[in-house]
């Protein structure tokens, strides 16, 4: 084997972690109480506690609670958005590589609805 086909067979590897196919998730670190609606988020982290600045939900402590209500930290939710697409993909398109599967199911039906109502205006038309 050739220095050259090894590389190639490293790069087409299925288990090579740098081809994993990873769906884009914005707002990714901030998380929501269910019970008080208080949100966490990492850049400023909780005073409270003390939690520092930069530090992840799932970083937090065991015994962490909710400063505002003191539920525990399974009573949060994450608010991150998922869109429907690849994260290596985001910088490409007209915007719409960052519209969730309902965003873009509104903007193609919308469409067809537009041009059907204008198909049939046209038979008004004498």
């Amino acid at each position: 084997m050739f220095a050259n086909e090894k590389s190639v067979q490293g790069a087409l590897n299925r288990d090579n972690p740098e081809l994993e196919e990873k769906f884009a998730v914005i707002g990714q670190g901030d998380y929501q109480c269910q019970s008080c609606m208080y949100e966490y988020k990492p850049k400023v982290g909780d005073d409270f506690y003390p939690v520092s600045a930069g530090t992840a939900f799932k970083d937090l402590p065991g015994d962490w609670q909710c400063p505002t209500c003191g539920a525990p930290k399974a009573q949060f939710k994450s608010l991150g958005k998922a869109v429907a697409g690849f994260e290596v993909n985001q910088g490409y398109g007209l915007g719409t590589n960052s519209m969730t599967e309902g965003e873009k199911s509104r903007l193609i039906y919308g469409g067809l609805a537009l041009f059907f109502a204008l198909f049939l205006a046209g038979y008004l038309l004498e």
